[in-house]
Order: C-alpha cells, then structure tokens, then sequence
C-alpha cells in the first residue's frame, strides 16, 4: 500500500485500473492452470481464501470456517497458495505504478505541483520572476541511495515488473497497429508467465557489490535519461514565468550512494570492496558518457565553426595522429582515412570519445584486478566539459542554437549531474571505531589512553594535531584487525580520485571530538582533498544536544576555517523514533533543524540537512511533496539531501515515468519550500506539542523499555527470529550479537511489525498524548493546530495512514498462534490501544473512516486486502509449525512458504522499513 495521494500523482480513472488489474490477474491464473500439474485446482483453493475486502463485513461463521481452512492447508498447498497471492500482489503494484505514471502524462502541465504548476502558483503568489529564477538556479538537492535490507524483492523480478509495465503502456497507445498490439499482449502474457516459473527466494546473502550494482542499475536505465528530460521541462517552465532559460551547467538534483560504503556494523563492506565499488561506478559512467559522445560525433557533421573552435581543433588533429594509443581501435569505416579537416566538432569529440574509451578500459583492468595500461584517462568531470563547452559555444555563435540544445546540451547537463562516477560514494563508520583508532595510537606514543581522556582533553589534542605539521601515525603502530581496517580504509579513500567519494558520516556522533577524529585521521592517513564530514545525530538525547556539539565546533578557529562556510548535518529518522516512538522523534527533529538553522546563520555558514528517512512512517517515511512541505521555515532554504532506501528505490525510480515524476516533485517541494516557507508554529502550540512529546514517549518508553516482558512478546508475535532466513541485505540485523531492542537496528524492528500488521512504532504512545493534551483543555487548539499547521497536519495523516494498513484482527491471530499464554494479555493491551489510537485520530480529523479525503489510496488498500490478508493468516500457521520443530530440523519447505509469506505480504504493503 503506497504512501501516496493525490499530491504526488494526478487523479486515476479507478475503472480503468480495475480493469488492467483484473486482465493481469486472469493472465496469472491461466499461466498457473496451464504450467502447473494441478493448476485448475490451486486457483480454485486460492479463490475460496479470499476474503472481502472489507474486514468490517467478515462475520464470526465466516472467519472459523476460513481460519479452519488455513490451518489444516498442507504445506505444499500453503506454498502454492502464498506463491499465487504474492504475485496477484506484485502485478497490482506494477499496474498501480503504471496507472501512476500514466496519469503524469496525461496530465502533463495541468498536474498539482509539476513545474509549470510551481513556477505559476509562485508568480500568482507575489514572487519576482527573478527571486524564483534565482531559486531554481542555486537549488542544490541530492539523492543518496542506499543498501537498506528492504527491498524484498529479486532484481530479476524487478526487471520482469518493468517489462509488464512496458507491456500495458504499448496497449495504452490507441493508435498502435493491429499486430503491434499483438505483440504487446503476447510480451505480457510472457512476462507474466515468466514471473511464476521464477524462483523469487534469494538463495544466497547479496555481496555489498552486488547491492551496489543494483542501485548502479537504477541509475543506468531509468535515471540516466529521465534526468535531461527534467531538465528540459524545467527549463521551459522557467524560460514561461521568469523570461530567462536555465544556464547550460545547471544540475539542481545529484546523486549519492551508500551501497559499498556503509560499513557501520558491517564488517562486510572493507576497504577493498569500497574500492571496488568505486571503480565499478566510473565504469559505468565511463560506458555511458562513450555512447553518447559517440552518438553525438556522429550528428555534429556540420562544418560551420568559430575560430577558436578551429584552432582547438587543429591542435586535437596534431595529437591524433601524433600520438595514438595503442589501445584506440579504429571503429568505424567512414574515418578510417581520418575525420575532415572542415569537421572540427567530430575531431574535437573523437579525442574525447578515444579517451572515454581509455577510461572505461582502465577502471575495467581494475576492476579485473589487472595492472591498468599507462594511457591518460579522465578523473574530474571538467576535463570532459571543457571540449563539449567549445563546441557548444560555438554552435551558438555560429547561430545553431537548436542544435546545441540537442544531444551536446543532455551530455553537458549529465556530467554537472553525474560527474564521471555516477553517483559519489559517502563513506560511513560509527564514532567508537574512530576512538579505538586514536586511542592505539595514543597509547603506542607514551601520551595515555585517548579513550579515557575527558571529551575537553581529546578536543584539546585533536586541534593541537590537525594543527600541527608532523606526521602522527607510526608506520610501525601495532593494532588489531579492526583498527587495522579503519587505518586501511583512510588510506583507500585518500588514493581515490577526489570526485569519487562524497560525505564521511559519522553515526551515533554525540559530541564534538567525534568529529574532529575524522578530520585528524583523514588528515594524518595522506588525504590530499579531505572529505567533508557529517555528523549523524540519531538518539533523542544525540539530537538535543546537537545545537551544542555545533556551537563548540563553529566556536574552533580551525574547524570554521576547515569548513568554509559550509556545514552538513544528517538527522537520523530511525533510531531517533525506534528510541521514542514516532510523534516523539519527529517533534525533536522539527525543533533540532530550528536550532541548528539559527545556529548556522548566527555564524554565516550554509547549512545542508541530510535526512535519513526510511519508506515506512516509522523510519520517517511519507509522501514526497509532504515530507519536505512539513519541514521548518527556512530549514531546507534551497539545500536538500535525503537518503532513498531499499524498496522505495524501486517505488520511486523503477519505472520511467514515476522517476520523472519523483524527481519533479522534489524539486518543486523544495523550490516552494525555499521561496514560500510555512510560518513557524505560535507558542502555544509549541507547548501543546511538548505536552504530546512527553506524554508520548513516556507510555512508549513504558512499554518498549521498561515492561520486562515486551522483549520476549516482539519475539514471540513477529517472525523478528526468523528474518535471517531472507537473504534481504549484506549486513546483520544487530549492531551487536546481544542485547535486546536497543541493540536492533530499526528496521528489522519496524519490519517485523509491519509483517504483523500491528505496525506498533509507528503509532504506539500517541492516544495517550492526544487524550492528555485534550484533559489539559487544548482540544480545540489541537484541531487548529491539524488545520494549520503542516507540520502537524502531516504528523498525524500519516499515523492515520499507517492505522489503515494495521489490523487488529491479524494481529490477534499472531497473538493467539505464537505468543505463550502468559504474555497474551500484553499482546491484547497493545492491540486496544491500536483500537484506541484510530478512534483518536478520527476523533482529531472529524473523519468517519480512515484516510476519508484520500480515496486514491483507499482503493490500493481495498484491491489488496483480498489477497493479502490470507497470506498473514497463512504466515502466522507456518510460523507456528517452524517453531514446533528443531532447530537442526525445520522443514526446507516451511521456510520457503514463510519467505514468501514475507515477500507477499511486503508487496502489500509497499513500505515494509
């Protein structure tokens, strides 16, 4: 169930959904009767499972008689049966992102908050054409794809999805030929028959390079040629309302990649898989920037030229064939004699494209462990700018503006966008491995233990350090393997071309010589253009004391002259709410971007926030155009980075057309975010949402923290101990090997609960708060406050949306089925207040059904409960016949179904972390 809404996409004609989702679902049952012996007979067991899909008109009689089936279901059938529904899941997805995608373009201007929709909302609203134009030229947003364990679903699937969407839009097109449209029909039903006979179980653990390439891939084949056509919309938009046309070198969106770099808790991603990572994506870059400068030797025939090109182009024909690589084949027949002398444009772009074409030989050596050939090759982007620039300037000059404005304009944007990497990769460890580094080091000189100085004495050594000319790391330091691999890791980043990496971030940063022992270590590990480093401040108590970290920092003079003037700041979405509870963790991230802003400005640096926000709401997932809409005045102020994680990487850029859309909306947020920012909420309800906070987390807290028995009832009710079996991510689902919710990462938590349909962190806490706000008299206020306010209106849509997904009765079922008898009364108490927590918020939103105004998504939800609610019933049964066996003898079988029980049921849902 997608979090979208009319915001992010145009209205849907639901009969026409209905109606494609009704021909994929017959395509899927024929193909099953068709390719499995007993075909006929699965489809009639899955069409007596099915449910209404309105769990209000379930009766009593209705759920013994079903309940009853699914518990005396052979576990071949259940298998089947799982398998079936998941994929009658999986292609309403795919028709629902097709239909998503369709209503962009049939919309086309007229669709809320596309650009022209923006820049015209704006104009009408008071704002100068040249303020917007200034805006839009100086946004700075960027991406970062990363390689959280949510994506259940294979990337052969994947792509099997992306040819079922092809599929349906080749049968949209009314004027396609009679025996086009055949095989359109004749691809889906292949593709469809293809998925099933499908393995969809990951066999084995994804290395951290293959998690890479996957994001890699999404960049290639959607992003790679959605991002000019962007740009191109915007820019008529812009040329519409301001007059002027976008500068050649505008990229206001980048991309960023934490797949290979992420190494906090995960020991698998080492310095060697970083590096490889690296050369892998300028592999990439380098293969696409040679195809597309091959292309556009070939359409830049023309002869006209200025003279500067002229002379460029002379001196290029000098070095052709005054030196010629032997690794440069001649390609093509037409210049095997040589370009002509008149075609300066080809002879400057066939230097560049030969180049190309060393660079990608190299990094492929590389990359196949061989010593690379000595040939020159492209590092910074720039060297390749500077000749695609002479041309287009003189194509300009010479008054071929149209032509400049093809191709050579797409490729010119693409390298200010992608630079030759792709996307930059940003390193990330956790603090305490940066403090065993010092502190061996510390220890080995004879200056004590760094670990147990005082947080005054480390700071006071670090800047005496950073400052100081002498080396401080003995070649001979003795340490461990994993200081060893922290010292490795910094010499790997410094031998990498400098455009190659983006951000050093640090997790669990709590104070300021955590960041300062990045900046020595860097500095003392031969780093010749550091990386800047971002502190992540994830706790509750980390994010409090945030403004503070940042005072002491901007108050060094080193550090404000290392920064200059530019200062980034990730907020961690996930554990701040997995600490807290949701309605805790997003009120103490709204008033630490407040702070840490005014704090910025007060010093004349330029803040970047970079959210770290997870799909679900509990990891700080929400609608796009909300999410940014709901930030703080003056937070975002034209400067975003934001993290796309595991299965909303598919969800937002699997298809082209929702790329486009994605990437439209973030940038329209962030323009009317920037010029026309929400006011800040009065002093009263600053204080009412205080009195929500602590109330809040105190009743999470009280349950999550404190009831001994919560612990051992999540793992009782949620298949938590089972995901290990899901083969999902590289990394381990703990930080470390014990401990309880504390030392769980945040989204096997949010996940198990999602599974549940429970979804317990993503609402627990807030019927209390919202009941002790109204005993306090501030029921009225409340209502205002949801009326005016975004950042509380989307607060609190989102808990209702994740209230539509949960289900009481599901969740009962895994209490009854899994969870010992003595801890059944906490599962009860958790599922009332779930109860509890709906009639609140409908009480707050005068609503008189969940999601009232948004009828897009309750159609999603409605089309899928029929299919996935048995699969939950199916779920809970075969948990409860794995845990009645050995551990040294759980049935292949069971732990099949339970994976794809898994896979099904996160189809359903969309946002599983």
């Amino acid at each position: 169930m997608p979090d979208v809404g009319p915001l992010d996409f145009g209205p849907i004609q639901k009969d026409e959904l209905d109606r494609d989702i009704e021909k994929v679902r017959s395509i899927l049952s024929e193909s099953i009767k068709s390719l499995e012996p007993n075909g006929v007979d699965l489809i009639k067991n899955v069409q007596e499972l099915l449910l209404t899909d309105q769990p209000s008109e379930r009766t009593r009689e209705t759920m013994e008689v079903f309940l009853q089936r699914v518990s005396s279901l052979s576990n071949q059938d259940a298998l089947n049966i799982s398998r079936t529904l998941s994929h009658f899941l999986n292609l309403a997805n795919v028709t629902e992102q097709h239909h998503q995608a369709r209503s962009v373009r049939s919309q086309e201007e007229n669709l809320k908050y596309s650009c022209d929709d923006a820049l015209r909302s704006l104009v009408e609203a008071g704002v100068e054409p040249d303020r917007i134009y200034r805006a839009i030229t100086e946004q700075s947003i960027e991406l970062v794809l990363t390689a959280h364990p949510t994506q259940m679903m294979r990337r052969t699937l994947i792509a099997k999805n992306n040819a079922i969407g092809e599929a349906l839009g080749d049968l949209d097109n009314p004027s396609l030929a009679r025996h086009d449209r055949a095989d359109a029909e004749e691809q889906l039903r292949r593709e469809i028959s293809g998925s099933w006979l499908t393995d969809e179980i990951r066999r084995k653990k994804p290395t951290p390079e293959e998690e890479a390439q996957g994001g890699f891939s999404i960049l290639e084949q959607n992003i790679w040629n959605t991002m000019p056509k962007l740009m191109r919309v915007l820019d008529r938009a812009t040329l519409k309302y301001t007059g002027k046309r976008l500068p050649v070198s505008f990229a206001n969106i980048r991309f960023g990649s934490w797949c290979g770099g992420d190494r906090d808790g995960n020991d698998n991603v080492t310095h060697e898989v970083t590096r490889q990572v690296c050369n892998f994506s300028r592999w990439i870059a380098a293969s696409l920037f040679y195809r597309e400068i091959d292309a556009l030797l070939f359409e830049l025939s023309m002869c006209k030229k200025t003279q500067k090109l002229s002379e460029a182009a002379s001196q290029a024909n000098d070095r052709r064939t005054g030196h010629k690589p032997r690794s440069i084949l001649t390609l093509y027949k037409e210049f095997r004699e040589g370009i002509p002398e008149r075609e300066a444009y080809r002879i400057i772009l066939a230097e560049v494209r030969d180049k190309m074409l060393l660079t990608k030989k190299h990094y492929e050596d590389l990359i196949a462990n061989q010593t690379p050939s000595e040939d020159e090759v492209y590092e910074r982007a720039q060297e390749v700018i500077d000749p695609l620039m002479l041309c287009y300037e003189s194509l300009v000059e010479v008054g071929a503006i149209d032509v400049a404005n093809g191709r050579l304009i797409d490729i010119i944007r693409r390298l200010h966008c992608f630079g030759l990497t792709l996307s930059r990769l940003d390193l990330r460890q956790e603090s305490t491995r940066h403090t065993e580094v010092l502190d061996a080091i510390t220890t080995y000189l004879g200056l004590g233990s760094y670990a147990k100085w005082s947080e005054e004495e480390r700071v006071t050594f670090l800047v005496r350090e950073l400052e100081s000319k002498r080396p401080l790391i003995p070649s001979d330091l003795p340490c461990n393997a994993r200081v060893q691999e922290v010292i490795d890791t910094f010499k790997m980043a410094s031998s990498l071309p400098a455009e190659s990496l983006g951000a050093y971030v640090i997790s669990m940063c709590q104070q300021p010589s955590d960041i300062l022992a990045v900046e020595l270590l860097q500095k003392a590990l031969g780093s010749k253009s550091p990386q800047r480093v971002v502190p992540l401040f994830e706790m509750i108590d980390d994010l409090e004391r945030s403004p503070t970290t940042m005072a002491q920092l901007f108050s060094i003079p080193w550090y404000k002259q290392r920064i200059n003037g530019q200062q980034e700041i990730m907020l961690g979405y996930s554990d701040s709410a997995k600490d807290a509870g949701r309605l805790t963790s997003a009120w103490s991230l709204y008033k630490a971007q407040e702070i840490l802003t005014a704090l910025a400005e007060k010093n004349n640096v330029k803040l970047t926030l970079f959210h770290g926000r997870g799909g679900s709401v509990g990891r700080g997932g929400a609608p796009t155009y909300l999410a940014i809409q709901s930030q703080p005045g003056g937070s975002i102020n034209g400067r975003l980075r934001v993290t796309e994680q595991g299965e909303m990487i598919t969800a937002h850029y699997g298809q082209p057309g929702i790329a486009f859309r994605t990437l439209e909306v973030y940038t329209t947020a962030t323009l009317q975010q920037t010029l026309l920012p929400p006011a800040p909420p009065c002093q009263k309800w600053r204080e009412i949402m205080d009195i929500l906070s602590t109330t809040a987390s105190k009743k999470y807290r009280s349950i999550v923290r404190e009831n001994p028995n919560f612990v051992r009832y999540f793992r009782a009710s949620t298949p938590e101990r089972e995901l290990a079996h899901l083969n999902i991510g590289s990394r381990p689902q703990k930080r470390s090997v014990s401990g309880g919710i504390e030392s769980l990462r945040a989204i096997p938590w949010i996940f198990s609960f999602t599974q549940t349909r429970l979804i317990l962190p993503a609402w627990l806490g807030v019927a209390d708060a919202l009941q002790e706000a109204i005993d306090r008299g501030h029921g009225q206020d409340m209502r205002e406050m949801y009326e005016q306010w975004p950042f509380f209106q989307t607060t609190i849509d989102l808990v209702e949306m994740v209230l539509m997904k949960a289900d009481p009765a599901i969740a009962s079922r895994y209490n009854e089925l899994l969870v010992p008898f003595e801890l059944q009364p906490l599962g009860k108490q958790l599922i009332e207040l779930l109860n509890q927590t709906v009639n609140s918020i409908l009480a707050l939103t005068k609503h008189n059904t969940l999601q009232q105004d948004n009828k897009l998504l309750q159609h999603f939800v409605a089309i899928r409960r029929a299919y996935m609610d048995p699969i939950n019933y199916i779920q809970a049964e075969v948990l409860r016949r794995l845990r009645s066996q050995h551990v040294d003898a759980m049935d292949p079988l069971l732990i099949d179904i339970l994976i794809i029980t898994i896979n099904g049921i996160a189809a359903g849902m969309r946002n599983t972390g």
